[in-house]
């Protein structure tokens, strides 16, 4: 058995015995008794009961992260991520909390983790905390910011209308004695988030929630996503800048790199159909004086085929630029063509004294394009920008890039005129 799981194993046993006895009951020899373990083996991998605690809360909030990814809703504050707070729906808002319900009364960690704090709430300080954290407060404050940003009236009050019901379900669903019981109980949950998010819907007023006008929905990717953005790009690139295309590629490999901006990952649907994407990392320009200054760089953006030059391109551009810069980033630089990106405010990045790597002097460098998201965030500096390593990585990895594309349909790779490699 490796560390990691028997880590994993010490997690686990711990959690349930907190849960069943209540953490302060506890003692490091109940759970490395309970393991098969002595209290020495058990202090090579946490060296108190406390470090395992500390485990539990952090492996409950990877989990709770995960939750918000795969449901399209926000997983930081909305001082951290406004834009996100100001794009999602009541109708997302119902979909996360009844996954969340389910996740809270059905998946055996969440649930030991929920009944752990319930009982410890008023015997350890640090447990009421976090109780209120996860239980109480936190969650009545995240619909409160969420319903803030929707421009609702009495946002704290609305919020506790939508979260009261799903926290009392909490002790009814733990209280039913049988199976069909507690379904019951999740079946009333749902019946009830639902009425909320139509209602809040409504007074949300149409189009409010997510960026929405026509039909249209700005909103961060989700794990569910994935796949099929990887198609979008592919078809919307393919033989446009080269026979074939690698940038589905390039977007698989960022989002494992730490430059990647999770909270401008960003799709948009039309009528429900996924018909554009953006994203951003984050960058720096070498600056000749020495230090860098941090940036973004953005793409590949796109919009599916068959629904381009219709001013749906610049809306997803300005949208994520708003939120780039809601986000407290100073500026982007970008390879494109100036006749599109200027019209949101792009200009050849030379003007802020910016060179591309590589690039030999008086070279054209009409592509190389530069946008300020906080005015005056460049001014008086002069240095160099080199794209970051991960649009290289399929030249990089031939290989690994040819396994990749060979998962999806196969295309003719054609020579055309004007690609440019």
């Amino acid at each position: 058995m490796t560390v990691s799981d028997t880590k994993e194993r010490i997690l686990e046993t711990a959690l349930g015995l907190f849960a069943e006895s209540g953490y302060e009951a506890v003692s490091t020899a109940d759970i490395a008794g309970a393991l098969g373990l002595t209290k020495g083996a058990l202090y090579r991998h946490y060296r108190n009961k406390r470090a395992i605690l500390d485990a539990i809360v952090a492996r409950m909030a990877e989990r709770d992260a995960l939750q918000a990814a795969e449901n399209g809703v926000p997983a930081g504050t909305a001082a951290e991520d406004p834009g996100a707070y100001r794009t999602t729906s009541p109708a997302a808002l119902a979909a996360f909390s009844k996954s969340m319900f389910r996740h809270w009364t059905q998946d055996a960690f969440a649930s030991r983790f929920r009944r752990m704090l319930t009982i410890g709430q008023f015997r350890d300080p640090e447990l009421g905390r976090l109780y209120r954290q996860y239980l109480v407060d936190g969650p009545l404050g995240y619909v409160a910011d969420l319903f803030a940003a929707m421009g609702l009236p009495r946002p704290r009050e609305e919020a506790a209308r939508f979260y009261g019901p799903m926290f009392l379900l909490y002790g009814v669903h733990d209280g039913a004695e049988d199976p069909a019981a507690k379904a019951a109980v999740s079946a009333l949950l749902d019946t009830l988030v639902e009425a909320a998010g139509k209602r809040l819907e409504k007074a949300a007023g149409r189009g409010r929630t997510a960026e929405r006008t026509e039909g249209l929905v700005i909103r961060r990717e989700t794990v569910r996503d994935r796949r099929a953005v990887e198609v979008l790009v592919r078809e919307a690139f393919w033989n446009v800048y080269r026979p074939g295309c690698l940038e589905h590629w390039v977007l698989h490999r960022f989002r494992d790199d730490p430059a990647f901006v999770r909270e401008l990952d960003l799709v948009m649907e039309k009528d429900g159909r996924l018909v554009g994407q953006n994203m951003f990392v984050r960058a720096g320009i070498r600056r000749d004086g020495g230090g860098t200054v941090p940036i973004l760089a953005m793409g590949p953006i796109c919009i599916a085929p068959d629904c381009q030059r219709q001013g749906l391109g610049k809306r997803l551009l300005d949208a994520s630029l708003e939120r780039a810069a809601a986000l407290g980033y100073g500026a982007v630089c970008f390879e494109g063509n100036i006749a599109f990106y200027g019209k949101s405010g792009f200009v050849p990045a030379r003007r802020f004294g910016l060179r591309y790597h590589g690039l030999p002097e008086g070279a054209d460098d009409s592509f190389f394009l530069c946008k300020e998201l906080r005015p005056g965030y460049l001014s008086g500096i002069r240095g160099e920008y080199a794209p970051p390593d991960g649009y290289f990585s399929a030249q990089r990895e031939p290989d690994a890039f040819a396994a990749f594309d060979a998962r999806f349909p196969p295309k003719e790779k054609k020579r055309l005129p004007g690609q440019l490699f």
